[in-house]
């Protein structure tokens, strides 16, 4: 099979397209037949070696969150072959033609969605909600701030905070055509990531926001911080930038009376899967509905995965990148 494997060398990281062999199934598990994989920017930067959470060993497959057909199962497997699923591994290897899954990883793609679609749904809904209501513990009648939510992770939150009848009333984006198209999915105000202090001081009278999703980090972490109200929830999920926070210091908490929480999807599934399916049970309503809007923004071969690191790092798209695979669902 082909995968795309990151390996070690004199210059550093390098990655490229491969021939592995064929996965086997696990007991409890499955291997599916990838037909689509979302792309993120916190790939890139594992591919990189500039991930700023763990990085895993050399070599290894990136990637992370697939959709596709169960093409073989494992004897104690809940799925059966020619099913339709999707799911989100906790260690990269979901850019390959098939992909050996755990059954706990896994879930039956709705009739809603098609394989396009259902390969951006964890990262992104999952990760907004979880963030929002278990972590942030978001209520209606409270104000969100919302990071680059122009991204995947942001516009979902946009749309799950708008759904639960909480007023967005501040986000932020990298350009103006991004931030154009955040104020049309319901935002009150957007700026860049420079004027989060006066943005929120404008809007809510000096007060502050009660909760802020923060994916940036670096000095936009800094400013979300002291952009909160008193007992406001900073949640951070990640740092895009590739950097640290640098000036938030425990003085800050107390004074303010603030709390800064984290949600990483991957570890609470395997830590909390309880929380994480309380989040699910959510969502899968929303999706069978076919009330939430997948946020797919570019799709492209596979092969053409540069075009699509190209796209993240030029910071101007509104969504995820997908990229499609050739199996059809069978092995060859």
């Amino acid at each position: 099979m082909k995968a795309f494997v990151v390996r070690s060398g004199p210059g550093g990281l390098t990655s490229r397209w491969e021939d592995l062999p064929d996965p086997v199934a696990p007991a409890h598990g499955v291997v599916v037949a990838v037909a689509a994989a979302a792309l993120a920017w916190s790939d890139v930067l594992q591919m990189r070696g500039e991930y700023a959470g763990q990085l895993p060993d050399p070599p290894f497959v990136a990637g992370h969150e697939f959709a596709g057909t169960v093409v073989e199962a494992g004897a104690g497997s809940e799925f059966r072959t020619g099913e339709r699923v999707f799911g989100f591994l906790p260690a990269p290897a979901a850019f390959a033609d098939y992909v050996p899954v755990a059954d706990h990883h896994l879930r039956r793609t709705p009739a809603t969605l098609t394989d396009i679609q259902a390969a951006t749904v964890t990262t992104s809904f999952v990760t907004a909600d979880l963030g929002l209501f278990e972590v942030g513990r978001l209520v209606p009648g409270e104000s969100l701030l919302v990071n680059a939510a122009a991204g995947g992770v942001g516009r979902c939150a946009v749309e799950l905070a708008v759904l639960s009848g909480v007023e967005v009333i501040a986000a932020t984006a990298g350009s103006e055509a991004r931030r154009h198209s955040v104020i049309e999915a319901g935002v009150s105000a957007v700026s860049d990531y420079a004027g989060i202090s006066d943005m929120v001081a404008e809007l809510t009278a000096g007060a502050g926001v009660d909760v802020a999703l923060e994916s940036v980090g670096g000095e936009v972490f800094d400013a979300t911080a002291r952009a909160l109200a008193p007992l406001g929830r900073l949640v951070t999920i990640g740092a895009s930038s590739g950097e640290a926070p640098q000036r938030l210091k425990l003085p800050l908490l107390w004074q303010r009376s603030i709390s800064v929480c984290g949600v990483h999807i991957g570890r609470l599934a395997l830590q909390r899967p309880e929380i994480v399916e309380r989040s699910w049970i959510r969502l899968h309503a929303l999706l069978d509905a076919g009330r939430l809007t997948p946020p797919v923004a570019v799709v492209l071969p596979a092969d053409d995965i540069g075009a699509g690191i190209d796209a993240l790092r030029s910071r101007t798209v509104d969504g995820r990148v997908v990229l499609t695979f050739g199996t059809g669902g069978e092995r060859p």
